[in-house]
């Protein structure tokens, strides 16, 4: 199947919940060491060490998820969430206002007890303290022609983005925009955490494949750099297990600050 008559993140098609259901929630995601645990666990080494801190945080991710910002509200109080889509805003919106059925991401929750030193049966209130610390939900609609970030969010001290440049970016100009008017919003100084997927072309929900941009390791590098990023570590997991859902050669993860 050519990636042309693939669907899209804000295609209709596009079901936030039935997405987080197969890629986000628990670890029955054949790759959940990966797209999920890779990243707690390196949020968690860069609060550790010091080099995360601050106070307000701008997530924009994949999907409707908040697993991967449950290490980062230890440190930030307030963290603006992020979305493309009025659909994965409306389901996010369940969770936080704990509506019954809603998304659980225990996986990511469980893990985080574990890399904090607590008891694992406290995982519900580490989605808790995520809860608190959301300080709004924003929609950025990146399918505008200008493609602009809202002008009234404030500067932040940290930027966090997991996956979401590459499903929402059609072409490496689009990714290279975006990037840019994302990291507009960063401070002088403030810290920018990329994870992006190498070499993905497709995700699965249900039986419909959906269109991922494809990029290597040294365009994504150098998108950093042009957006104003001065990077000071870079990650890189290669995958150790094949997937019909997915086809990611390796996720790689990003660190660097704003010049």
């Amino acid at each position: 199947m050519s990636t042309d008559t693939h669907k899209h993140y804000h295609d209709e098609a596009f079901h936030p919940r039935n997405f987080v259901d197969t890629h986000f929630c628990g670890d029955s995601f054949p790759l959940a060491d990966e797209n999920q645990g890779f990243p707690i666990e390196q949020l968690h080494k860069e609060i550790e060490a010091g080099r995360l801190d601050g106070e307000m945080m701008f997530d924009i991710s994949v999907g409707a998820t908040a697993g991967h910002m449950i290490p980062t509200s230890r440190k930030f109080s307030k963290i603006y969430v992020v979305e493309f889509t009025d659909a994965n805003i409306c389901e996010f919106q369940k969770w936080l206002d704990k509506e019954p059925g809603s998304c659980s991401f225990s996986y990511g929750a469980k893990l985080a007890c574990k890399l904090e030193g607590c008891s694992s049966e406290s995982w519900e209130e580490k989605e808790d303290r995520v809860r608190q610390a959301i300080a709004g939900l924003v929609k950025w609609d990146v399918f505008e022609d200008d493609h602009m970030i809202p002008a009234d969010l404030p500067q932040a001290d940290a930027i966090l983005s997991l996956f979401a440049l590459n499903v929402v970016s059609k072409t490496e100009e689009d990714f290279e925009s975006n990037l840019e008017n994302l990291c507009s919003r960063l401070k002088l100084g403030g810290c920018l955490m990329l994870f992006s997927v190498i070499n993905m072309t497709f995700y699965k929900i249900d039986d419909e494949k959906f269109f991922v941009l494809k990029v290597d390791e040294n365009f994504v590098k150098q998108a950093v750099h042009k957006a104003g990023i001065a990077i000071e570590r870079e990650i890189v997991l290669p995958s150790k297990k094949n997937c019909d859902l997915v086809d990611y050669d390796s996720i790689m993860c990003i660190i660097g600050r704003k010049e």
